[in-house]
């Protein structure tokens, strides 16, 4: 075997094995709390506005309807999905709330301001696989906060100040890009932390129906990452010690040999082996560490080796990307054409369908690949 390319294949496959220890085989039909995603920063963050009707739920309230307890709220809220099922988010509510007195039956109206930090789980994607065009969720939430409440009509009344723990669910619908419709049902329980009123009023409870618009802001979505598989590590290791225990023999022989006749070898022949050409999970661009191989297969076209046959291979879990194969084979064939100078009629092109996989089990990792042939 020629030492050059010899040399050449050892450092093709050497990239690969680099590359596997950064692109990895999806687990996308998994639930989604059993994936790892990759952190994106500055990414999936949202904000939502909402309106509705609250009431408070304290002694002497208890003594009119319900009807004539509620009094309008509103909330505007800032947030980010850390992953696809959970998110925190911070929220700034405001609004009228109506106390009576238990004795009299007189109605205070106060107004209140707080802020809450809540932490919120998609429960429908906790459990499914993801899909970020998934519709429906189901969002339960919890958090701390603080309040403010001040009357508005006896202003010589001190205001109350609480610590707040709240939670609630929120049903979410997915019905454009960028924006869902909500509706959400929630709980404050406010601990007073300056006594005000009379003792009654120490702590307060308050529920609170609204509705609203979320809008997703900033790059959307996540990217799977998972475990090596380590069945192909062992395959790609083997293949490089293999190769080293070749080169440290062609190493030994001298560099002219005199006396040796040359005999042709065949152009089927003169290809190493088979080119293989990895790819990112989903993706059709060739990476910088795989362009050696793309060379190695330039140089063998352009001496007038032969031609050369480019295919392209996608993984089973890669069948939801439309066209990914073609779109893999064309890359590899414009690098060869207009980055290494090879003429268009020396390649030929195709691609095979999901399920058509060029390697073993073993080897799944492989399967997201371009192979170069020699025709």
């Amino acid at each position: 075997m020629n030492l050059k390319y010899t040399l050449l294949v050892f450092a093709g496959v050497s990239s690969l094995a680099a590359q596997a220890q950064t692109t990895q085989p999806s687990m996308t039909d998994a639930p989604a709390h059993r994936v790892a995603f990759a952190h994106e920063s500055g990414s999936n963050h949202f904000i939502s506005i909402a309106g509705g009707v609250g009431a408070m739920f304290l002694e002497g309230n208890n003594i009119p309807k319900l009807t004539d307890r509620l009094s309008w709220t509103g909330a505007l809220a800032v947030g980010k999905w850390h992953n696809p099922y959970f998110a925190t988010r911070l929220k700034l509510s405001t609004g009228e709330s109506y106390t009576y007195s238990n004795l009299t039956g007189y109605r205070n109206k106060n107004y209140f301001v707080g802020g809450e930090y809540d932490f919120m789980l998609d429960v429908v994607n906790y459990f499914s696989s993801y899909n970020p065009d998934r519709v429906f969720h189901v969002l339960p939430y919890v958090g701390v906060g603080y309040e403010h409440k001040f009357n508005h009509v006896d202003k010589t009344l001190p205001g109350v100040h609480a610590a707040t723990a709240n939670a609630g669910l929120q049903l979410s619908f997915h019905v454009a890009p960028r924006v869902n419709i909500f509706a959400e049902a929630g709980a404050t329980y406010g601990f007073n932390i300056r006594k005000a009123y009379t003792p009654a009023y120490s702590n307060a409870f308050r529920m609170s129906a609204v509705a609203g618009l979320s809008f997703n802001i900033g790059k959307q979505g996540f990217t799977a990452v998972e475990p090596l598989d380590q069945a192909y590590i062992d395959d790609l290791q083997s293949q490089l010690n293999a190769l080293r225990a070749e080169n440290a023999e062609l190493a030994k022989r001298p560099a002219n040999c005199p006396d040796a006749v040359a005999t042709p070898v065949a152009t089927n022949d003169r290809f190493v082996a088979d080119k293989s050409i990895l790819f990112t999970q989903g993706k059709a661009v060739v990476s910088k560490d795989q362009l050696i191989t793309v060379f190695d297969a330039a140089e063998f076209v352009k001496k007038g080796e032969g031609e050369v046959v480019i295919t392209g291979y996608v993984a089973k879990n890669e069948s939801r990307f439309k066209g990914l194969a073609e779109k893999r084979a064309k890359a590899v064939a414009t690098l060869l054409t207009e980055k290494y100078g090879v003429a268009a009629d020396k390649i030929t092109v195709e691609w095979k369908a999901a399920g058509e996989a060029p390697y073993t089990a073993t080897q799944r990792g492989w399967d997201r690949v371009v192979i170069i042939r020699s025709k």
